[in-house]
């Protein structure tokens, strides 16, 4: 798979597959979008918590889930981040985690407008 950008959200191969896949289906390709937004609404105000908490074993497990999502809909550099996470949780190492969690968010915050427009530029 080739290198992200260092400022893109988006890995455009990742994101012309789901659109060959979909066959250019606009609505199913936004189910795809709601779902992981749905996803990561439930799982990272959890994720967030643990680190509060620094439960390792609930930040690892987390964090994985979301890098998993995150792959999914090419947000490699997101998915990076949970990896990050998931090392510290599996290294018991939680000291300084949320500028990581900060820099997700900020990441989500611009997944539903550039979602929507490398999808427009596929078509």
């Amino acid at each position: 798979m080739s290198q992200t950008p260092q400022n893109a959200l988006f890995n455009k191969e990742k994101l012309a597959e789901l659109h060959q896949i979909a066959s250019g289906n606009k609505d199913f390709l936004r189910k795809i979008a709601d779902t992981y937004v749905r996803q990561f609404d439930a799982k990272f105000p959890e994720l967030k918590r643990m680190v509060r908490e620094q439960n390792h074993g609930q930040i690892e497990q987390l964090a994985h889930l979301l890098k998993g999502a995150s792959y999914s809909v090419g947000l490699d550099e997101t998915a990076a981040r949970f990896h990050r996470l998931e090392l510290a949780g599996e290294m018991n190492e939680t000291s300084n985690l949320e500028p990581i969690l900060d820099e997700i968010e900020a990441d989500m915050r611009r997944f539903n407008h550039e979602w929507d427009a490398h999808l427009t530029e596929l078509s």
